[in-house]
């Protein structure tokens, strides 16, 4: 045989080349083949699932949003100022409300002693006289009525204060909650792109160092590792500072387990399923701005009572006892007094019963303003509910795109720049829908807040019931 005849030595050639193909085009996320070893496949042959894990963080390993633990929140609440000050005022309430019931009428005693000088005969003398008076005002049944309503009224309104404060706290803290454990899980989604960056450009290095990927593919791939590094620097300082910002408000949150995402119960943060008029009617129900609201209508009614009641003024009974001449004579006796009542009285009434219309009015705001913050929450908890299933479907449609365009890159049909940017589109994808999925699980747990329905099982008496308590799901 002519081993230098033309055929046989482009036979030979095209031999030399299928061997060099398949023996030195690793997958892009592998190694070179070791000596020895079988002829490593193409990467546009593994399944579509293990590029996408090996190339794109997955949003299944991501944290997830949770609560914090009942005996975290329950120690929070124990120690918070503003809740010890509504603790406080609900005592001076229930002490204001006593001294209403016992009524403010006193016993009032008085005493006089004189020395009577007589000049003229025949009780010429000088003579030491003395007297003692006690007296009371006297209560009537409607004045007291009227005081024990205020005094009712006063409780209601301490409890709806103590009510409120409760619910501004657990609002505000669920804000920073949810800011920090959403820093969180960006800085882990930044800290996985990180490593398969890492990775990427490792097996990027061996290639080149096998002839198979050029000094220009390499540069891009560092870039991108550089770019990677920076979001990861940016995202753990948002991170930290969140977290410092919430462990400095809320102390007894220090250290807690499922701010991470990794631990905790995610079932209370998905929507409700009652229909809207039942959780309007838990809203109104639970709604401290309404209570505050009710109590002050309550109070203004009790004030106008208690003017009403007033306009028949007071009157006043005493007895007293004395001795004049020295104690040859000798004196008991009855008092009474009653005040004649003036326009003063009238005019008291009405503006007391004026100030009742006003909180009437104000009552009403209130519920309108309840009623379309429910519609805005109801409306928003739904939207982003539905947006994050959306997002979830998005992310997955762009992580397959990113995945066909790895494929062709390998095969030598796109660039690696073409790769990398649809590689980013992917990443801002699931970084969209990471932040969709806290966005849904915050709005929801501010609805279930206002209805009631959020913490179901308190586990303390720090935890205050609502003025009306709503049953568990």
């Amino acid at each position: 045989m002519d081993f230098t005849s033309r055929p046989f030595a482009l036979r030979a050639l095209v031999a030399a080349l299928a061997l060099l193909f398949t023996t030195s085009l690793p997958a892009l996320a592998g190694g070179a083949p070791q000596p020895g070893s079988a002829p490593a496949k193409p990467s546009a042959q593994a399944p579509e699932s293990t590029i996408a894990q090996d190339m794109l963080p997955q949003l299944s390993a991501l944290p997830r949003p949770t609560l914090p633990s009942f005996a975290q929140l329950d120690r929070l609440l124990a120690d918070t100022p503003l809740l010890h000050q509504a603790q406080a005022m609900r005592q001076a309430a229930l002490q204001n409300g006593q001294a209403l019931r016992s009524g403010t009428q006193e016993f009032t005693g008085q005493a006089q002693v004189q020395q009577r000088r007589i000049d003229a005969p025949p009780d010429n003398g000088n003579y030491a006289e003395w007297q003692v008076l006690i007296n009371r005002q006297i209560r009537l049944p409607s004045q007291a009525q009227a005081d024990n309503r205020m005094a009712d009224a006063l409780t209601t309104s301490a409890n709806a204060g103590l009510i409120g404060a409760r619910q501004q706290l657990l609002t505000d803290v669920l804000a920073a909650w949810f800011a920090a454990q959403r820093a969180q899980a960006e800085a882990a989604l930044a800290q996985q792109n990180l490593g398969l960056m890492q990775g990427q450009v490792h097996a990027l290095q061996r290639r080149k160092a096998l002839g198979d990927a050029s000094v220009l593919e390499l540069e891009q791939m560092q870039a991108e590792e550089a770019r990677a590094q920076s979001a990861l620097l940016l995202a753990q300082g948002l991170a930290s500072s969140s977290r410092a910002a919430l462990e400095a408000r809320y102390p007894a949150l220090a250290g807690d387990t499922t701010l991470s995402g990794q631990a905790g119960s995610t079932a209370q943060l998905v929507l409700p399923d009652q229909p809207a008029d039942a959780l309007r009617a838990l809203v109104e129900q639970n709604s401290a701005t309404l209570a505050r609201d009710r109590a002050a209508l309550q109070q203004a009614q009790a004030k106008a009572g208690q003017a009403t009641a007033a306009r028949t003024p007071q009157p006043t009974v005493g007895a007293y006892v004395g001795a004049d001449r020295g104690g040859r004579e000798r004196i008991i006796g009855l008092q009474f007094a009653m005040p004649f009542g003036g326009p003063a009285r009238v005019s008291t009434e009405r503006a007391a019963l004026a100030e009742v219309d006003a909180a009437q009015w104000r009552l009403r705001d209130a519920q309108a303003l309840t009623l379309a913050e429910f519609q805005r929450l109801w409306a928003t908890a739904q939207s982003q509910a539905a947006g994050a299933k959306a997002m979830d479907q998005a992310a997955q449609v762009q992580i397959q795109a990113s995945v066909r365009m790895l494929r062709a890159y390998q095969l030598g049909e796109a660039g690696i720049s073409d790769w990398l940017l649809a590689r980013r589109s992917a990443l801002d994808a699931v970084r969209q829908a990471l932040q969709s999925r806290f966005d849904a699980a915050e709005s929801a747990a501010l609805l279930k807040l206002q209805a009631g329905l959020l913490f179901d099982a308190p586990s303390s008496a720090a935890v205050m019931p609502a003025a009306n308590p709503v049953q568990p799901q």
